[in-house]
């Protein structure tokens, strides 16, 4: 009979048997497992693989038959629009094809204008509806009353703030110059979003330009020099060189009425430009340097170009090299574009202009200004004052016995002050007569350069109708962009914070940005240029 000891030394070799069998099982199971998981993996790996190059060849497809559609859809709009042009021509209603675009363009325009009257609007409807409820001693009521209150003016600030936040309008003539300006700008198809809380009303930013400026005050490398005219009259202008790097370009600014480079929105836009590498060399208005006395009885004009003429004199031989975009804000607007008509040679030396919140016709300006439409009277003895009988009082040591103090201390408009002082100051017939002889709009046919000009539908201070004028000069002349933005007010252009804005405004980046690729389609055109010589 076996006994115990063998009995359980049996059991115990039977049991590590089974043990190995089932750990060798187990292995086996493991490898067996892992293989099949490797393989699997390969297995969706590749799918995944086959599966994104499908999606890839799809979307390449879809996005060649988009190309195509896009394309055959312009061409059968340039066919239907050449063919109503030529029917309308014929029949008389149009003289020529840029007519009818630019009604198109005005058309939008119109559309653009009236959402923002939607607003007001909006606001009177929830107001009337909800605001104006009878107050009682019932609590109940009284918190009913303050809803609907406070959710009508959460709803015209909510409409306020959407309207204002949208890409701007462009308006212009389609040409191969055209399209790879506007590849090298995507600042233009960004919505345009300006500060939240009061950004959205064109006479807040206004206001917030003219009597704080920008939100920081940039300290900036500056030589001042100066030069002196036929009439005695010392001008002064200021040079800003990139501190660490040599420039690229030279962007020559003529600033507002009766500003200069020490205006911090001028200060903002140079510190763009010196980040990019550009030189500055911004003009400052005769008369305008407080510190700085007059040495002629004469001031700033709206269109008068001598001094400018004689500092692009001095620029051409100081920087021959360098290339020049010539750049106005304002009032300058209308100066440089008027500078470039006078003479079409002048735009030789020049890469392109751009102009920025100009009125291009200052005789169809002036009744606007005298007005109540948009505050347009309350903006002109504004200017008046602190513009241009500041600055002749400044002078008056020199000013005294020439004009008549009596009624330069009576005007309270524009028109006022130039019939006594400005008209008189530049030997013109009348204030009618200087102001249809310095507006730019008489000239801008002659400009042949590319050309950028730039408003805001909100501007307080620029009249509607003059806005038309660009737009119409835009879709006759395929080197003309103009660009409309539904907010900014007058250079103000303020975006990013609740109540403080950012530093540098978007006026200034995308100002910079033009530039930019104004320079560089002028750097393709030189180098097919000289390709073409070398084929020769």
């Amino acid at each position: 009979m076996e006994s115990l000891e063998d009995f359980l030394t049996r059991s115990t070799e039977i049991l590590r048997a089974h043990s190995d069998g089932l750990w060798a099982q187990k292995n086996e199971l493991f490898a067996g497992c892992s293989e099949s998981i490797r393989s699997h993996r390969k297995g969706l790996r590749k799918s995944r693989e086959e599966l994104l190059a499908g999606c890839l060849e799809s979307i390449r497809a879809q996005r060649d038959g988009l190309l195509q559609t896009r394309d055959s859809l312009t061409m059968r709009s340039c066919e239907l629009f050449a063919s109503v042009s030529e029917t309308l021509i014929a029949e008389g209603l149009i003289v020529n094809a840029s007519e009818l675009l630019f009604e198109r363009q005005r058309l939008l325009a119109d559309k653009l204008r009236s959402s923002l009257a939607s607003k007001l609007k909006i606001f009177i409807i929830f107001f009337l509806m909800f605001g104006l409820r009878r107050y009682h001693w019932n609590s109940e009521e009284t918190d009913i009353s303050l809803l609907f209150l406070v959710i009508s003016v959460a709803a015209y600030y909510l409409h306020a703030v959407s309207s204002a936040s949208a890409p701007p309008v462009l308006f212009y003539k389609q040409s191969d110059w055209m399209e790879r300006l506007l590849d090298r700008c995507p600042c233009l198809f960004k919505p345009y979003k300006p500060t939240l809380l009061w950004g959205w009303s064109g006479h807040l930013q206004t206001a917030v330009l003219g009597k704080m400026g920008r939100s920081v005050n940039p300290l900036l490398p500056l030589v001042r020099r100066s030069f002196k005219l036929d009439d005695g009259a010392t001008v002064y202008y200021d040079t800003f060189d990139p501190p660490f790097t040599r420039a690229t370009a030279t962007i020559v600014v003529v600033p507002g009425i009766n500003n200069t480079s020490e205006k911090l929105y001028i200060k903002t836009f140079v510190r763009s430009c010196l980040g990019a590498g550009y030189r500055v060399v911004c003009l400052n208005h005769l008369g305008s340097l407080k510190d700085y006395p007059i040495t002629s009885p004469r001031i700033f004009g709206y269109g008068h170009t001598e001094e400018l003429s004689r500092l692009v004199d001095i620029i051409k031989e100081r920087y021959p090299t360098s290339p020049k975009i010539l750049l106005g804000f304002s009032m300058g607007g209308n100066v440089v574009t008027k500078y470039l008509g006078e003479r079409p040679e002048r735009q030789d030396w020049f890469v392109g202009v751009i102009s920025a919140c100009q009125g291009y016709d200052i005789s169809k300006q002036g009744p606007y200004f005298l007005t109540w439409d948009r505050m347009a009277r309350l903006y002109n003895w504004a200017i008046t004052n602190d513009a241009l009988k500041a600055t002749f009082y400044r002078h008056s040591k020199v000013m005294a016995g020439i004009y008549d103090m009596r009624r330069v201390s009576s005007a309270t408009c524009m028109q006022d002050f130039d019939a006594c002082v400005m008209s008189k100051m530049y030997g013109y017939e009348s204030h009618e007569h200087m102001y249809k002889d310095w507006s730019c709009s008489r000239l801008l046919d002659n400009i042949k350069i590319p050309m950028i000009t730039l408003n805001a539908v909100d501007d307080p201070i620029i009249a509607p109708v003059c806005s038309d004028i660009a737009i119409r000069q835009a879709c006759k002349n395929d080197r003309v962009l103009h660009i409309q933005t539904q907010c900014g007010g007058h250079l103000g252009y303020y975006t990013g914070g609740w109540i403080i804005p950012n530093g540098l405004s978007w006026l200034d980046t995308s100002i910079v940005e033009f530039c930019g690729a104004l320079l560089a389609d002028s750097k393709h055109q030189d180098e097919d240029s000289g390709d073409n010589s070398m084929v020769v």
